[in-house]
Protein backbone atom coordinates (compact mmCIF):
# COMPACT_ATOMS: atom_id res chain seq x y z
CA UNK A 1 0.00 0.00 0.00
CA UNK A 2 2.84 2.38 0.86
CA UNK A 3 4.33 1.69 -2.58
CA UNK A 4 1.09 2.76 -4.31
CA UNK A 5 0.87 5.92 -2.23
CA UNK A 6 4.47 6.73 -3.15
CA UNK A 7 3.79 6.19 -6.88
CA UNK A 8 0.70 8.39 -6.70
CA UNK A 9 2.73 11.03 -4.88
CA UNK A 10 5.40 10.91 -7.60
CA UNK A 11 2.78 11.20 -10.33
CA UNK A 12 1.15 14.18 -8.69
CA UNK A 13 4.54 15.88 -8.26
CA UNK A 14 5.53 15.38 -11.93
CA UNK A 15 2.25 16.68 -13.25
CA UNK A 16 1.99 19.43 -10.67
CA UNK A 17 -1.75 18.61 -10.45
CA UNK A 18 -4.30 18.58 -7.72
CA UNK A 19 -6.40 15.50 -7.05
CA UNK A 20 -9.49 16.73 -8.86
CA UNK A 21 -9.28 16.61 -12.67
CA UNK A 22 -10.82 19.62 -14.39
CA UNK A 23 -11.37 19.69 -18.12
CA UNK A 24 -12.22 23.25 -19.14
CA UNK A 25 -13.55 22.12 -22.51
CA UNK A 26 -16.36 19.99 -21.07
CA UNK A 27 -19.30 21.91 -19.70
CA UNK A 28 -20.64 18.87 -17.83
CA UNK A 29 -19.16 18.11 -14.44
CA UNK A 30 -17.71 14.65 -14.00
CA UNK A 31 -17.60 13.39 -10.42
CA UNK A 32 -14.22 12.31 -9.13
CA UNK A 33 -14.12 8.60 -8.29
CA UNK A 34 -11.43 7.80 -5.72
CA UNK A 35 -10.05 4.56 -7.18
CA UNK A 36 -6.41 3.81 -6.59
CA UNK A 37 -5.71 3.69 -10.33
CA UNK A 38 -7.78 6.79 -11.13
CA UNK A 39 -4.58 8.84 -11.24
CA UNK A 40 -3.45 6.69 -14.13
CA UNK A 41 -6.78 6.93 -15.98
CA UNK A 42 -6.97 10.70 -15.83
CA UNK A 43 -4.39 12.75 -17.60
CA UNK A 44 -3.58 15.77 -19.63
CA UNK A 45 -5.11 15.89 -23.10
CA UNK A 46 -4.56 18.07 -26.13
CA UNK A 47 -7.37 20.33 -27.42
CA UNK A 48 -7.91 23.06 -29.98
CA UNK A 49 -8.43 26.50 -28.45
CA UNK A 50 -11.64 27.28 -30.26
CA UNK A 51 -15.30 26.86 -29.53
CA UNK A 52 -16.34 27.66 -33.10
CA UNK A 53 -18.44 24.71 -34.25
CA UNK A 54 -17.48 25.19 -37.92
CA UNK A 55 -13.77 25.04 -37.03
CA UNK A 56 -14.26 22.03 -34.77
CA UNK A 57 -16.22 20.24 -37.50
CA UNK A 58 -13.50 20.89 -40.05
CA UNK A 59 -10.82 19.71 -37.62
CA UNK A 60 -12.40 16.25 -37.38
CA UNK A 61 -14.07 16.12 -40.80
CA UNK A 62 -17.74 15.94 -39.80
CA UNK A 63 -20.71 17.92 -41.17
CA UNK A 64 -20.88 21.50 -39.89
CA UNK A 65 -24.10 20.93 -37.94
CA UNK A 66 -22.75 17.93 -35.98
CA UNK A 67 -21.82 19.84 -32.83
CA UNK A 68 -25.18 21.66 -32.83
CA UNK A 69 -27.01 18.33 -33.11
CA UNK A 70 -24.85 16.82 -30.38
CA UNK A 71 -25.51 19.75 -28.06
CA UNK A 72 -29.27 19.59 -28.79
CA UNK A 73 -29.47 15.87 -27.98
CA UNK A 74 -27.44 16.34 -24.81
CA UNK A 75 -29.65 19.21 -23.64
CA UNK A 76 -32.78 17.14 -24.29
CA UNK A 77 -31.60 14.35 -22.01
CA UNK A 78 -30.36 16.76 -19.35
CA UNK A 79 -33.73 18.52 -19.44
CA UNK A 80 -35.68 15.26 -19.22
CA UNK A 81 -33.63 14.19 -16.21
CA UNK A 82 -34.67 17.34 -14.35
CA UNK A 83 -38.38 17.08 -15.12
CA UNK A 84 -40.52 16.40 -12.05
CA UNK A 85 -41.88 12.88 -11.84
CA UNK A 86 -39.03 11.22 -13.69
CA UNK A 87 -38.28 7.79 -12.35
CA UNK A 88 -34.62 7.64 -13.36
CA UNK A 89 -31.99 9.46 -11.35
CA UNK A 90 -30.73 12.82 -12.59
CA UNK A 91 -27.24 11.43 -13.23
CA UNK A 92 -28.51 8.74 -15.62
CA UNK A 93 -29.09 11.25 -18.40
CA UNK A 94 -25.53 10.71 -19.60
CA UNK A 95 -26.01 6.99 -20.15
CA UNK A 96 -29.24 7.67 -22.04
CA UNK A 97 -27.46 10.33 -24.11
CA UNK A 98 -24.60 7.94 -24.93
CA UNK A 99 -27.08 5.23 -25.95
CA UNK A 100 -28.82 7.74 -28.23
CA UNK A 101 -25.68 8.75 -30.13
CA UNK A 102 -24.30 5.20 -30.29
CA UNK A 103 -24.10 4.05 -33.89
CA UNK A 104 -24.11 7.61 -35.27
CA UNK A 105 -20.50 7.88 -36.39
CA UNK A 106 -20.34 11.68 -36.69
CA UNK A 107 -22.01 12.26 -33.32
CA UNK A 108 -19.77 9.74 -31.57
CA UNK A 109 -16.69 11.25 -33.18
CA UNK A 110 -17.73 14.80 -32.19
CA UNK A 111 -18.49 13.72 -28.62
CA UNK A 112 -15.15 11.93 -28.29
CA UNK A 113 -13.35 15.00 -29.62
CA UNK A 114 -15.24 17.39 -27.37
CA UNK A 115 -14.43 15.32 -24.29
CA UNK A 116 -10.90 14.08 -25.08
CA UNK A 117 -9.63 16.28 -27.90
CA UNK A 118 -6.66 14.66 -29.59
CA UNK A 119 -6.04 12.69 -26.43
CA UNK A 120 -2.94 12.15 -24.39
CA UNK A 121 0.40 13.37 -25.69
CA UNK A 122 4.08 13.18 -24.84
CA UNK A 123 4.38 15.49 -21.84
CA UNK A 124 8.17 15.45 -22.11
CA UNK A 125 7.85 18.29 -24.62
CA UNK A 126 6.46 20.53 -21.86
CA UNK A 127 8.77 22.36 -19.53
CA UNK A 128 9.27 20.69 -16.13
CA UNK A 129 7.46 23.52 -14.38
CA UNK A 130 4.39 23.30 -16.65
CA UNK A 131 1.02 23.12 -14.95
CA UNK A 132 -1.90 20.78 -15.66
CA UNK A 133 -3.39 23.23 -18.13
CA UNK A 134 -1.78 25.61 -20.54
CA UNK A 135 -1.48 27.01 -24.03
CA UNK A 136 0.97 26.26 -26.81
CA UNK A 137 1.26 29.21 -29.16
CA UNK A 138 4.59 28.30 -30.73
CA UNK A 139 3.74 26.43 -33.97
CA UNK A 140 6.97 24.37 -33.92
CA UNK A 141 6.39 23.09 -30.38
CA UNK A 142 2.68 22.66 -31.09
CA UNK A 143 3.48 20.43 -34.08
CA UNK A 144 5.81 18.23 -32.01
CA UNK A 145 3.21 17.84 -29.30
CA UNK A 146 0.39 17.31 -31.81
CA UNK A 147 2.40 14.60 -33.57
CA UNK A 148 2.69 12.75 -30.26
CA UNK A 149 -1.07 12.88 -29.52
CA UNK A 150 -2.91 9.56 -29.35
CA UNK A 151 -5.88 10.63 -31.48
CA UNK A 152 -4.17 12.95 -33.94
CA UNK A 153 -5.63 10.82 -36.74
CA UNK A 154 -8.92 12.62 -36.16
CA UNK A 155 -7.34 15.48 -38.10
CA UNK A 156 -5.26 13.50 -40.63
CA UNK A 157 -7.37 14.83 -43.52
CA UNK A 158 -5.77 18.31 -43.22
CA UNK A 159 -2.18 19.44 -42.74
CA UNK A 160 -0.92 20.71 -39.39
CA UNK A 161 -0.77 24.34 -40.51
CA UNK A 162 -4.54 24.22 -41.10
CA UNK A 163 -5.07 22.43 -37.77
CA UNK A 164 -3.14 25.18 -35.99
CA UNK A 165 -5.02 27.91 -37.87
CA UNK A 166 -8.45 26.44 -37.10
CA UNK A 167 -7.48 25.88 -33.45
CA UNK A 168 -6.19 29.46 -33.00
CA UNK A 169 -3.55 27.71 -30.90
CA UNK A 170 -3.26 24.39 -29.09
CA UNK A 171 -4.01 23.97 -25.42
CA UNK A 172 -3.81 21.14 -22.92
CA UNK A 173 -5.64 20.31 -19.76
Amino acid sequence: MVFYVYIIHLLSMRLNCSVVYINYHVKTSIPYVPYLNSYLIMGIRLFPHTDNDACLAELINVPHDTFDRLRYIEEQYQGEAKEPGKKWPENDWYEMFRNHIEGHEELEKAHKFRVSGWGYFDENYLSPDAHCAGEIKDPVLAKKIFDSAHFKELSNHIDFERVFQLSQFICYG
